[in-house]
């Protein structure tokens, strides 16, 4: 095996297990009543951006149009989000957070903050700077890969939270 390619291996077997972690973590969540990654990562995209348009929100979450309409639909059918015409392009909504829908998104940014802070008990500053700069770096390596390797239409991390 030359040389980095087991470590290399190993830090893909880690971001697999990491992975179905996080969709265990993201059940349980939900099952909970909390709103789950994908509702969250798309009401955080519209705070960030608001208003913003739909295909830059599924450019942004790396789903298709058709996706993305049915988690629009059902944040709006929650009360979470509302469209509004484009001034500029009768054919375009924009999209924008209700009242409700940046109230449950605080709310699910303590709940989740509150649950991580436990759970990382045993840490301390220094551990967590630390996991943080990591996960940046492999955040920012895997989506200008995706930019590089994937479709014509690239995910842009514009507005993401760090």
């Amino acid at each position: 095996m030359p040389r980095g390619e087991s470590s290399t291996l190993e830090l893909v077997e880690s971001l697999m297990a990491l992975r179905r972690t996080l969709r265990c973590v993201e059940h349980v969540g939900e099952m909970s009543g909390s709103l789950g990654f994908a509702a969250l990562g798309v009401l955080a995209y519209i705070q960030r951006n608001e208003p913003t348009r739909a295909t830059d929100i599924a450019k942004w979450v790396g789903v298709g149009p058709a996706a993305l309409s049915r988690q629009v639909a059902e944040l709006e059918g929650s009360g979470l989000l509302e469209r509004t015409p484009s001034p500029v392009d009768a054919r375009a909504q924009l999209i924008s957070l209700t009242a409700r829908g940046l109230e449950e998104l605080e709310q699910a940014y303590v709940r989740r903050t509150g649950m991580l802070a436990g759970l990382l008990e045993e840490w301390d500053e220094t551990d967590i700077a630390a996991a943080t700069t990591t996960v940046n770096k492999i955040q920012e390596v895997l989506r200008a890969g995706s930019v590089s390797l994937g479709p014509k239409t690239p995910h842009t991390p514009e507005g993401e939270r760090r």
